[in-house]
């Protein structure tokens, strides 16, 4: 599945971030290149820059996923410091296929590990493990078949987590047993427009495009023109920029000039309905969305939404 965060979730998250060190933090290429050719989602958080913000807390709840705190609170167990030993968090998701069947979730993380420390609790506890292509796969989060969640280490500071089917799948791309991004180079140039250039990005596929546009702005999906348009989608980025104000970025990219202008059309309009609808229970984000600036430019059509420092005050209030 998709990032599932409300208009609201998206905003409070992107916008309170603080402003991007000389750097930002990028998805090593040694781990891109070898996520598995189905990809269809990439998302990364640099959380040296999230944990920099003082909305951390807040962030932390609503933008970290459920997956990534339930690894977090098991390896906070085993003498990692989460608040401060973790340098970035990505995650990949792949579609269900007819060998797949269910969805894939697979997570990257960065940090300071200790792996000897986790396969000393594992022997002292006499806790069953399960190894693939050499590597050891350590549950975690109540399960211990194909259906619970395990994690892995690559190295001292490069650890995998997410159900048993992503982590074999990775590890297989990983040796050559199962293709890799590499024969994907839609997704890897996706992907290298926002890679390092911003704190938090995520990249998607047509089919995952079509689904977070109907999350993200749901007035406009409700038009019955949308899912015509919908149909020529063909890969999305969304990111950040800070300078005085904070502007969300969401790009998508169509068959053709004439379906991105149709588009265009169908998120202004859906837009001024949104935020009409919030003017009175959530002015601020009714005012944001309000600012919203809609625009294409051959087969790519660009959102931006930009808060300031008064606007941003009243989100970070909303529930």
């Amino acid at each position: 599945m998709p990032l599932r965060f409300s208009s609201a979730a998206v905003l409070l998250l992107i916008l309170s971030l603080a402003p991007l060190p000389a750097g930002a933090s990028s998805l090593r290429s040694d781990i891109l290149q070898i996520l598995p050719v189905e990809t269809g989602e990439v998302a990364f958080i640099d959380l040296q820059v999230v944990r920099s913000s003082p909305h951390y807390k807040l962030l932390k709840e609503r933008l970290i996923p459920p997956r990534f705190a339930q690894f977090e609170q098991f390896v906070g167990t085993l003498g990692v410091d989460t608040d401060n030993d973790l340098d970035w968090l990505a995650w990949a998701l792949m579609p269900p296929t007819a060998a797949l069947r269910e969805g894939v979730f697979l997570g990257i993380v960065q940090g300071q590990f200790k792996p000897e420390r986790v396969q000393k609790f594992f022997e002292t506890q006499k806790l069953a493990v399960y190894e693939h292509n050499g590597v050891t796969l350590y549950p975690f989060g109540g399960g211990r078949d194909a259906s619970g969640l395990y994690f892995a280490f690559l190295d001292s500071s490069t650890a995998i987590f997410g159900f048993q089917r992503g982590l074999e799948l990775f590890l297989d791309a990983r040796i050559g047993a199962h293709e890799n991004l590499l024969r994907n180079s839609g997704m890897l140039s996706l992907i290298s427009e926002v890679n390092g250039r911003s704190p938090v990005w995520v990249a998607l596929d047509q089919d995952y495009t079509r689904m977070a546009i109907r999350q993200l702005l749901p007035e406009a999906a409700r038009f019955p023109e949308f899912a015509s348009v919908a149909k020529t989608f063909n890969a999305s980025l969304m990111q950040v920029d800070v300078g005085r104000e904070v502007t969300l970025s969401f790009q998508a990219w169509c068959e053709n000039p004439s379906d991105a202008q149709a588009f265009s059309v169908l998120l202004q309009t859906g837009l001024a309905a949104q935020s009409w609808q919030e003017q009175e229970k959530n002015p601020a984000l009714g005012k944001v969305l309000s600012g919203a600036v809609v625009r294409s430019s051959g087969e790519r059509l660009e959102l931006q939404l930009t808060a300031d420092g008064e606007t941003l005050q009243a989100l970070l209030k909303l529930r």
